[in-house]
């Protein structure tokens, strides 16, 4: 990410990644060709000397080795003498803890952070989220944390270490299903069948997924299907009335789905609209009219690459080169970096006077959002752990689908214990896991008067968000070019379901229905499976992550040149480049990637299995050949090593091999034997649900789950933090907002409105809250 922004980025070679496969038929790892495009390498062989001078003139130093071993205390050793340096660790479970020194990987990070308890199906293994999606987690975070600290240096003139752990990115990536857990005293499980309510089913030509939200998008898609009386029948118009009565409708809505292609089937119901969308493959993708139309896939070297996973307006992400071949000298990487230093742009203009850090490498700055739901409200939230003050501004009248929408859905039972006056709207656990730090102001912005204070907060903000289809607020008259002109160095944040140029940019989009466009489904399911979605429509988390980078990466132009932009951030295209190394797959081996459940590409075993008990399970992976050898000898199963020799063996009879390990396993109690492997160096992990998530000592130790305390909710261990600094520590200063609680305070100490005023704008229906109908 810091090279597809300019950033001048460089690494040893050869390269770990470099032995990974699958390879091409010129034997070059696809995961390499991915990671290391638009850098340089130099030789590992360098001088101490040479690497002083590395680091001396380096911004930011990434490490990833584990703690306790020689490349990492030497890095740690050498990096202490350079007090300006943002030095970046990336290791699997964080540099401090119990579990800092065991080893761990992308699966293990799904077992540990909750996400395989709810992918796949209840009869079956938990599945691992597809791909490497805990390192993407954690890389972005790595990304936006260390802008983050450079736009901190940049007013302060220090340096500091960020510790960015796989499992606590997930953990966070995952934190709505954590809070409905404990909300519910009931973890979220893995559903029993797939089926039209919960991802892609069956249609003529591959498989699409009907995600059905709301009452009218419920009538449309059923009149389209020639079945009026479901549309019209009262039982079905609610999400919850569905799903208790799916007898009524599921084996007629997905026989009349199979007489459709999914292009005609989305082209028909995006007429209405509907929110829907069909499982595009990897070559489906290459043909996308709306992706070509966007300039998406980027072409170097002779190889199409996926795009970048937002758009800046006024520094678009570039891709320069493709993987080096061969290594540059290191004199002639200290010249470009010494001449780049002296060309660097000075800020004309500074828009916040002090940045102290006590909340945060961000505290300073403001942001006023519009984000609903869990993308929009998500990238905002970091931005608040990290330091800014971020208004939310709510409609009156109308309700955060993720605050139930307005809805009498009902308290939950966990919550339904605490002492303090409740609404629903206040104690849902999905708006109150991805909304804390922050504070909500209530606006009606469908009148002049209310977005008139708007724009009033506008002036006073570094940063807007918003996740609305594109439409809204133009029509709104609250569009990036109408509010640069009240501040002109505004930066201004959409996400939406797939941007906002393209003939797709008007479509409206959930979770649920990007995962198949983005081409997630095609590749999530077990071995050689049908397309799933994950348990808890991970798209947004994508999305929402990225945004936050996108923030990050603006605010640090900005501080440099004094100007704003416009970040473009399209849920289609986050997740795509989330799964980059399966698209690369698919362009340099000419196959169809497929999905491969809890399986790695090249290492094996790589799986999760069962262990003693009702739905307990165990992730198990060998990367090297000494970690294979150690396996067969806690499992006291000399005969593997013959007939599961090398890795080459290994993976050829895979299917035997699980087999094996399963039987092994199955009798044994999961947290015993996980202790036993990793005190062997074997990666391995438990799945742990939602609730036990809540309550792993690690971490809570790291503060990556901490207790927060709501005026309505009570107080509950949640997902919090998702990286340590060593100078600006990210801080918990308060829970998800009650809505419309800091609206008088705000509207006071930023605009000079005071109570009188804010009364009038009460009475008048400006602000306030008005509770649903049936609520007081």
């Amino acid at each position: 990410m810091f090279a597809d922004l300019g950033g001048d980025v460089v690494f040893r070679d050869p390269h770990a990644l470099r032995e990974i496969g699958p390879f091409d038929k010129d034997g070059r790892s696809v995961i390499a060709e991915l990671a290391l495009a638009n850098k340089k390498s130099f030789a590992a062989s360098i001088t101490v000397d040479e690497l002083r001078a590395l680091l001396s003139a380096a911004d930011v130093v990434i490490n990833d080795a584990l703690p306790g071993t020689e490349a990492r205390i030497h890095l740690d050793s050498l990096v202490s003498d350079f007090a300006h340096v943002v030095y970046v660790s990336i290791t699997p479970h964080g540099l401090s803890g119990a579990r800092s020194h065991q080893p761990g990987n992308d699966l293990t990070a799904s077992a540990r952070s909750g996400w395989a308890s709810v992918n796949g199906l209840s009869k079956k293994s938990p599945l691992k989220q597809t791909g490497y999606q805990a390192s993407f987690q954690a890389g972005t975070t790595a990304f936006a944390g260390a802008v983050s600290a450079l736009i901190f240096k940049n007013k302060n003139g220090m340096g500091q270490s960020i510790d960015v752990g796989l499992d606590d990115a997930s953990v966070m990536c995952f934190a709505p299903g954590i809070l409905r857990s404990v909300y519910n005293n009931y973890p979220v499980k893995r559903r029993r069948s797939i089926d039209m309510t919960s991802g892609p089913v069956p249609v003529k030509d591959g498989h699409f997924a009907l995600t059905i939200t709301r009452p009218h998008f419920w009538q449309g898609a059923m009149k389209l299907l020639g079945l009026k009386d479901l549309a019209e029948e009262p039982s079905l118009q609610s999400t919850a009335n569905r799903n208790a009565n799916k007898n009524l409708f599921l084996r007629r809505v997905e026989t009349a789905m199979q007489s459709w292609t999914k292009s005609d089937l989305f082209q028909e119901l995006s007429r209405i609209p509907v929110v829907a969308g069909p499982v595009l493959t990897m070559g489906e993708l290459a043909k996308n009219s709306h992706l070509k139309a966007r300039k998406y896939f980027l072409k170097k070297g002779g190889v199409t690459y996926t795009g970048a996973p937002f758009l800046l307006s006024d520094t678009p992400p570039t891709l320069r080169a493709p993987a080096p071949e061969a290594i540059t000298d290191i004199k002639e990487i200290l010249e470009l970096w010494n001449e780049s230093s002296s060309n660097a742009e000075i800020r004309c203009e500074q828009s916040v006077k002090s940045t102290q850090g006590n909340d945060g490498p961000l505290s300073g700055y403001r942001g006023v959002v519009l984000t609903q739901a869990w993308s929009g409200a998500f990238s905002t939230e970091l931005t608040a752990l990290f330091g800014a003050e971020v208004i939310q501004v709510e409609a009156r009248s109308r309700y955060d689908s993720w605050r139930g929408g307005g809805f009498t859905i009902p308290v939950p039972d966990g919550v339904k214990d605490s002492l303090t006056e409740q609404h629903s709207w206040n104690c849902d656990s999905r708006f109150n896991s991805v909304n804390l730090n922050k504070k909500s102001v209530t606006l009606e912005l469908d009148t002049k008067e209310g977005r008139d204070v708007f724009m009033q907060l506008v002036a006073k903000a570094d940063f807007v968000a918003e996740n609305f289809s594109p439409r809204v607020m133009r029509k709104l008259g609250l569009d990036y070019e109408s509010l640069k002109s009240i501040k002109p160095d505004i930066i201004y944040m959409s996400i939406s379901g797939y941007g906002h140029s393209g003939p797709w940019s008007p479509l409206p989009a959930i979770g649920g229905t990007i995962e198949p466009t983005s081409g997630m489904s095609a590749l999530m399911g077990y071995v050689d499976g049908e397309p799933m979605n994950s348990g808890q429509m991970y798209p947004d988390a994508v999305a929402g992550l990225c945004g936050f980078a996108g923030l990050t990466a603006a605010l640090f132009h900005r501080e440099k040149s004094g100007r704003g932009q416009h970040i473009d951030v399209s849920m289609q295209e986050a997740n795509l480049c989330f799964i980059a190394e399966r698209w690369l797959e698919y362009i340099l081996l000419g196959q169809e990637p497929r999905p491969i459940g809890n399986r790695h590409p090249y290492f094996s075993p790589h799986g999760i299995f069962p262990a003693a008990g009702k739905d307990r399970w165990i992730a198990i992976a060998c990367e090297t050949e000494d970690q294979w050898r150690t396996l067969c000898e806690i499992a006291k199963r000399p005969d593997w090593r013959i007939h599961f020799g090398d890795r080459k063996s290994r993976k050829i009879h895979e299917t035997d091999l699980e087999k094996e390990i399963a039987n092994w396993t199955r009798n044994i109690e999961r947290d015993h034997l996980t202790d036993s492997l990793l005190l062997r160096g074997v990666i391995a992990a438990p799945v742990l649900d939602g609730i036990e998530v809540s309550k792993d000592p690690v971490f809570r130790s790291r503060n990556t789950i901490a207790k927060t305390a709501h005026p309505e909710a009570g107080q509950w261990w949640q997902a919090v933090i998702p990286c340590l600094f060593s100078k600006t520590p990210a801080r918990l200063r308060n829970a998800a907002p009650i809505k419309g609680a800091n609206t008088a305070e705000i509207l006071e100490r930023l605009l000079n409105i005071g109570w009188n005023d804010y009364e009038r704008l009460e009475r008048a229906g400006i602000t306030g809250v008005t509770a649903p109908k049936g609520k007081a």
